[in-house]
């Protein structure tokens, strides 16, 4: 199942608000001044999610969304070599910034390029621009404790085979956001949020780095954890369900 922004509304669910949008009159005022329309999906994107606390606070070096204000195409100063791009996402200790091609800006799903520092020639991040939102989307919502319960597995030597089996996750519980990097992986089963964080090195092996779970349901997520310690050797976990 591809990742995309109803998806994540059916996440957020009642939490999501029509307030979390940004007016259409805000976003026709930022094309404006831009010179030109936004694409259909970034566009809808602000409309519905442009202000949503779940998404657009800070992160830890996470990708996280500029503010619609704060979109721009880069001048001389700017550090890429092309600077025929809209940027519109960034990860801001690191100075990675996600952009779209201006010439493919007529496109209603285009593709999604990144660039760093370090590597000033942008290179594709994910093909659909709306993949792109919303994987980014729920990756922050899995690991940036967003939702009110959560727990987290970092010290483990488990493969991804172990945790998928120790929660029983199949093929119709993944998300599929897109991206050419392979740093993900994201399930949702019973209104739980699971986000695996892979090792991308050059020594990448089968054991994620890090797997989140995290729930508007208290109920549903303890109940996946009694699941997965049928386990004889579930490794240690940290969670906030016991402060709750």
């Amino acid at each position: 199942m591809e990742a995309n922004i109803e998806t994540l509304l059916r996440i957020l669910g009642e939490h999501h608000k029509e307030t979390h949008g940004i007016p259409k009159a805000d976003i026709q005022a930022k094309e404006q001044s831009l010179g030109f329309s936004l694409p259909t999906a970034l566009r809808d994107y602000y409309m519905v999610l442009g202000r949503s606390p779940y998404i657009t606070q800070g992160c830890n070096n996470q990708y996280e969304p500029l503010l619609l204000q704060e979109v721009f195409i880069p001048d001389d100063t700017f550090f890429t070599t092309d600077k025929a791009f809209l940027v519109f996402y960034q990860v801001e200790e690191s100075v990675i910034y996600c952009g779209i091609r201006i010439q493919d800006l007529e496109q209603e799903d285009p593709p999604v390029y990144l660039c760093a520092w370090n590597l000033p020639d942008w290179q594709l991040e994910n093909r659909s621009l709306q993949r792109f939102l919303a994987g980014k989307a729920l990756v922050q919502l899995g690991v940036e404790d967003r939702l009110p319960y959560w727990a987290i597995f970092d010290e483990s030597t488990w493969s991804l085979f172990d945790y998928c089996s120790s929660m029983h996750l199949e093929r119709e519980h993944e998300l599929e956001e897109g991206s050419e990097l392979n740093a993900w992986k994201i399930y949702v089963k019973d209104d739980v949020l699971i986000v695996c964080e892979l090792d991308v090195s050059e020594e990448e092996t089968d054991e994620p780095l890090a797997m989140y779970l995290t729930s508007f349901q208290r109920a549903s997520i303890e109940s996946l954890l009694s699941e997965m310690g049928k386990a004889s050797n579930l490794p240690t976990f940290r969670t906030n369900l016991s402060a709750q």
